[in-house]
């Protein structure tokens, strides 16, 4: 194994970090629906951009091609209830939840794709899952609640379920549909549902306020560098398990934003989940 599949996602992870602590204060205040559409909208464009810079070229047949816009809807899917659950669940509840994407991908790529992973990989790849869930939770939060919001919780089970799906399809597909390509088709394809199923369904499409605006912008470009790591790193290296484990750091990256910018301090059991995901990606880096 090569140093690949760790920076690339170390990259998805810190982009994908940026862009939902970036989309954070706005989702709230234009709702999950449209927050979901012009991310994914403006993260479109980037791609776009970037696709007629580099090409798109494309070993995949048509029926690849129509999975993975299928494979769209599922992305859209993940983001909305992403939304969703962080609107109305409790985030120190929902968050870590959403976050353990990997664990989906890893057993997918494991059992339907049939990777395999060594003894110390499965280790690290653990060590940064429980790390992910640890510096996502506030403790004291969940002492302080009386009862769990279910809407919230599964919703954040769905947006877990469906995150992980699309992770399973890159690593099945990405290699023929290519890099720019399936980036591409799962941003705008979802932005187009977003607005379609929007008008149909009388959801508030208009475009967000001029204050929470650039928030937004910036949250759809740093996710499309995201994507687009996320899936060269799954390409080149052709070990999702390690990608995706990496990536789903994002909320980690989130948590330290609010530890830097908001003044937020760690609790102990923050501190271990540090301790674990920095390990983990140690363990990784020098199995590599």
């Amino acid at each position: 194994m090569t140093f690949l599949p760790i920076i690339t996602g170390l990259l998805a992870a810190f982009f994908w970090g940026t862009s939902d602590y970036l989309v954070g204060k706005p989702s709230r205040a234009i709702g999950q629906w449209r927050a979901t559409t012009y991310v994914l909208g403006f993260s479109a464009i980037v791609l776009l951009l970037v696709s007629l810079y580099t090409g798109i070229g494309t070993k995949a047949d048509a029926s690849v091609i129509l999975l993975a816009a299928l494979s769209s809807i599922v992305a859209f899917l993940a983001f909305l209830f992403a939304f969703r659950a962080f609107r109305y669940g409790d985030l120190t509840i929902t968050a870590p939840i959403v976050g353990t994407y990997p664990a989906i991908a890893a057993i997918g790529a494991v059992f339907i794709l049939g990777e395999t992973i060594s003894g110390p990989e499965a280790a690290a790849i653990a060590a940064i899952i429980a790390g992910i869930v640890l510096l996502s939770t506030r403790l004291s939060a969940l002492r302080r609640r009386k009862k769990i919001v279910a809407s919230g919780i599964g919703s954040a089970i769905l947006s877990m379920l469906f995150f992980g799906g699309t992770a399973i399809f890159a690593g099945a597909y990405a290699v023929v549909i290519g890099v720019v390509l399936l980036s591409l088709m799962w941003r705008s394809i979802s932005a187009g549902i977003g607005f379609v199923a929007g008008y149909a369904t009388r959801q508030d499409v208009s475009v967000p306020q001029r204050k929470y605006l650039p928030s937004i912008v910036m949250a759809g470009i740093t996710d499309a560098f995201g994507v687009l790591a996320f899936v060269y790193g799954i390409v080149a290296s052709s070990t999702l398990p390690i990608v995706a484990s990496l990536a789903g750091f994002a909320g980690g990256v989130t948590a330290i934003y609010a530890f830097a910018l908001l003044k937020e301090r760690p609790e102990p059991s923050q501190w271990l989940g540090i301790l674990l995901a920095v390990a983990g990606v140690v363990v990784l880096s020098y199995i590599a």
